[in-house]
């Protein structure tokens, strides 16, 4: 079961708000997909927090990062 919201904002704010923090990260190059955007929502029902939500991008970041600076390995055909 899912924990209540402590989130004292009304569904108008929380909505400008998100809207403000991704409208920041498309002018940081971020690039809204249907499966990050499920994940936000996720965040919105409160299924998961706030933390939770950054721990998860932080990680796809360091993935990301990782696989652009490993070696190109040959590819064997």
């Amino acid at each position: 079961m899912s924990k209540a919201s402590k989130d004292r904002r009304s569904v108008a704010e929380r909505a400008r708000d998100t809207a403000g923090i991704i409208g920041s990260l498309e002018h940081e190059g971020y690039v809204p997909t249907p499966e990050k955007e499920a994940i936000h929502q996720r965040a919105e029902r409160g299924e998961i927090t706030t933390d939770e939500l950054i721990e998860i991008f932080r990680q796809r970041a360091l993935k990301i990062e990782a696989e652009q600076r490993a070696p190109n390995r040959p590819q064997q055909g």
